[in-house]
């Protein structure tokens, strides 16, 4: 279209996509690459095509497993791994709508019960997420520091102590037997291995859960419907920028997919104010009373965060990791040593 480094050249539905260099692209010399190819693939097959040089590189990431699969190789020598923080996580949403879950006690319990400090090291091994943070990413300039973090119920680093709150809350609001229907995608990674976690730790408390696992779109019906009381779900976005993501915590009279479905109205006056305040010292304090909020009431709470692991061929330079797979995608100045 001659805004890009590249020109669109053939799609194959479901095999590939090409695209060629523009030569007349506004930045000299750019891109070094001729054009690429990509492939339009699932699963395991994109660590068969890395190994056998069919792919040269994937910018989206793999999981523990993969990485280790291809690293693990004759021709390991042939790959690098770069990994860093997403900003993409596992939350566990809680239908503030239904009884007993209209009840901050019954909320707090079922995020008091997990380990996520524990969890991280075990998950972290195994599946896409593995970072400890509150409603954004660890490390973002927005996030609350660890210090204040800790106190929030759901993050106290004594688990033990956090499932003995959990259970008296539960008796005080009493709910000593609470079962609840909990909504799943059936996604490998990192959905399953994160609902079973959830259900688990919900077990600890003497909490019974219906873990149903639906396609995506049946799970979305569902999930849109609001007929669950707690559902996995996930944030994934671009930017950190709470504009950006906390759409998803706010009440339904506002949120334009307000899974959690409550009424707080103290959220979305917190939103506007950030939304509207210039002075960034002002604008963070605002940001933090809305996480230290919206954490504490639990609507919806983050379980972990996603880890970015990419494999690639040695001979891709010029690709930097992003926190981001919407971002770092242009390959302007990506070239091959070869």
């Amino acid at each position: 279209m001659g805004t890009g480094a590249f020109q669109f050249v053939e799609y194959v539905k479901g095999s590939h996509w090409v695209a060629k260099r523009f030569d007349n692209y506004f930045v000299k010399d750019r891109p070094y690459l001729d054009g690429y190819k990509a492939y339009i693939v699932k699963g395991t097959a994109v660590v068969a095509g890395l190994q056998g040089g069919q792919f040269d590189a994937e910018f989206r990431g793999r999981s523990p497993a993969e990485r280790d699969q291809i690293m693990s190789s004759p021709n390991a020598g042939n790959f690098n791994v770069v990994t860093g923080p997403w900003i993409t996580n596992i939350q566990l949403v809680i239908n503030a709508e239904r009884k007993p879950f209209d009840d901050v006690r019954v909320r707090q319990a079922l995020t008091l019960a997990i380990d996520r400090w524990g969890g991280s090291a075990a998950l972290g091994k195994i599946s896409l997420i593995k970072d400890v943070s509150g409603t954004f990413r660890p490390g973002a300039s927005w996030s609350l520091p660890v210090a204040e973090l800790e106190k929030i119920p759901g993050y106290w680093r004594d688990i033990e102590k956090s499932r003995a709150e959990a259970r008296r809350l539960l008796k005080e609001a009493g709910q000593e037997n609470l079962k609840l229907k909990f909504l799943n995608r059936q996604l490998g990674q990192p959905f399953q291995p994160a609902g079973i976690y959830a259900v688990d730790q919900w077990r600890r408390i003497g909490v019974q859960a219906e873990h149903m696992e639906l396609e995506t779109k049946l799970y979305f019906d569902v999930l849109g419907k609001g007929d669950f009381d707690v559902a996995v779900n996930n944030i994934s976005d671009f930017a950190d920028d709470p504009s950006a993501q906390f759409n998803t915590l706010l009440s339904k009279k506002v949120s334009g997919i307000p899974y959690a479905r409550h009424t707080d109205e103290k959220l979305d006056q917190l939103f506007a104010q950030q939304a509207r305040e210039l002075d960034p010292t002002r604008r963070l304090a605002i940001v933090n009373e809305f996480e230290r909020h919206v954490l504490t009431q639990a609507y919806s709470v983050p379980l972990l965060w996603y880890q970015r692991i990419v494999v690639n061929n040695k001979k891709v330079k010029g690709w930097e990791l992003q926190p981001s797979h919407f971002a770092g995608q242009t390959l302007v100045d990506v070239w091959l040593d070869q």
